[in-house]
């Protein structure tokens, strides 16, 4: 099950009550429950997305179809594969990381630490980007990339790529 714990402003963009949200259990998955947040970069819409179990994060932008309730875990999963084929994990390790996700289902954030890491994870992204000259001039996978092999003291001083190989690497 792939649960999105989504920010009150991806809550607002999709238009999700809070019916629809369900308490969020443990995941199976290697790389656990995801949090989503959205912000502007130049005139684009963003989305964050962030493993809570990782902090591996990747930025997607909505495109000129407005991203939906439905759309929003294949977007996810989507941009997740492409994350970990970037890396140079196997396709046949990223099949056995995703295969846990098999449906998509909305959760409030919960948990505060995640959403200082998600929060600062915004700013970063955003002031690197503004650094290297925009969206037009930067070049957004080297960032990415970057961003997750910087040490994180909430991971014991490992960066999101050793703690996301070494989950995924257990599967085999």
């Amino acid at each position: 099950m792939l649960y999105l714990k989504c920010t009150g402003a991806v809550q607002k963009v999709l238009g999700l009550s809070k019916a629809s949200f369900i308490d969020a259990m443990p995941s199976a998955a290697p790389l656990g429950n995801w949090y989503i947040h959205r912000f502007d970069i130049g005139r684009r819409k963003a989305y964050v997305f962030m493993s809570e179990v990782s902090l591996l994060s990747f930025i997607l932008f909505q495109g000129k179809k407005p991203v939906t309730a439905e759309s929003l875990p294949n977007m996810m999963l989507a941009g997740l594969q492409q994350l970990l084929q970037m890396r140079g994990i196997s396709e046949d390790a990223i099949d056995r990381a995703l295969a846990p996700y098999h449906e998509g289902r909305f959760a409030k954030t919960e948990n505060r630490s995640d959403l200082g890491s998600l929060n600062d994870l915004v700013q970063r992204y955003q002031w690197i980007i503004e650094d290297d000259g925009g969206l037009d001039q930067c070049d957004l996978t080297q960032i990415i990339m970057g961003t997750n092999a910087m040490p994180q003291r909430r991971l014991g001083w490992c960066t999101s790529w050793e703690i996301t190989e070494s989950k995924i690497q257990l599967l085999n």
